[in-house]
């Protein structure tokens, strides 16, 4: 019974997370298709209420979601993993969703918009006001019994991405960098253009390590090096300037909360292990001027 519990979860979480991603933060589609997959069955805040995965007696929550700091709009679905999926079953779940800003001292009850899809009622709730940079949080969800599960997450700082130097010709190293920062991960692609429909690289994860200050991440490129890895093929003699619809190169970058990336990345999807899926994050795109006057290699 219990694997085709989670055979059927498979099946349906796949297809259960509409999300609205920027059209430029088309380079995450595949960590968000992780991340739609993943769950959270989370930790315990009373030992009078242990719960087990999948336990029919004491039954547990499904929590997945994440808190994205350019939104003022903030879906967190929350299920119950032991009512069979079907359109009688879904149609309430006994759960109280709270978040709370552990932080400022805050709290908030959020409300339930329930939708169908694929024939299943889907639960999501709703937190429609903004969430704060290096801030700790915790959902809590609790059964009418009193059976409580929570997750806590920290968010990203929300520095102001840095470049220079910039208006350099396309053979000048850029360093791009984010500072101050409290050990979270930042995903970046460079582009020639800032639409979904413009040519884009692979992706770089940056992490704090031992070369860097605990405050501070970067990387360094050279435009014309990532031009020609963005267009395999084209003459490594030719301008970047030739390839950039403006007098631009992109950066576009993703800013993980501590350790969200990881668990999403690299931790493999196993229903009976309760890992956790809730996090925090933000995205945003930086257009770095270039000086494409020049028609002569970097020795003119």
């Amino acid at each position: 019974m219990l694997l085709f519990v989670s055979k059927r979860i498979l099946y349906y979480l796949f297809r259960i997370i509409t999300f609205r991603v920027h059209a430029i933060m088309k380079i995450n589609l595949i960590v968000l298709l992780i991340f739609c997959v993943g769950i959270v069955a989370v930790t315990i805040t009373s030992c009078d209420n242990t719960l087990e995965p999948l336990d029919k007696d004491t039954g547990i929550f499904a929590i997945y979601g994440f808190l994205d700091l350019k939104e003022q709009n903030h879906y967190i679905r929350v299920r119950d993993l032991n009512v069979p999926f079907t359109r009688e079953a879904t149609e309430t779940i006994d759960a109280t969703v709270t978040l709370h800003n552990l932080t400022r001292g805050t709290s908030a009850i959020l409300e339930s918009e329930r939708r169908v899809h694929q024939d299943v009622y889907q639960h999501n709730f709703l937190f429609s006001d903004s969430v704060f940079p290096d801030h700790e949080y915790r959902l809590v969800v609790e059964r009418s019994d009193g059976v409580t599960v929570e997750a806590n997450t920290r968010t990203p700082t929300m520095p102001e991405p840095m470049a220079e130097p910039l208006n350099q010709n396309c053979f000048v190293p850029v360093a791009f960098s984010l500072e101050p920062m409290n050990g979270g991960t930042v995903v970046i692609r460079l582009g020639l253009g800032p639409t979904s429909s413009d040519r884009w690289g692979t992706r770089h994860i940056l992490t704090l390590d031992d070369d860097q200050s605990l405050d501070k991440i970067e990387f360094t490129f050279i435009p014309q090096d990532q031009v020609i890895s963005i267009l395999p093929g084209s003459d490594p003699d030719r301008r970047c300037a030739q390839h950039l619809r403006t007098s631009n190169i992109y950066v576009s970058y993703i800013h993980y909360g501590p350790g969200f990336f990881e668990r999403i990345e690299n931790d493999p999807f196993d229903i009976f292990a309760s890992t956790q899926r809730f996090g925090a994050l933000y995205y945003d795109t930086l257009a770095i001027p270039l000086d494409t006057s020049r028609v002569c290699p970097p020795d003119c």
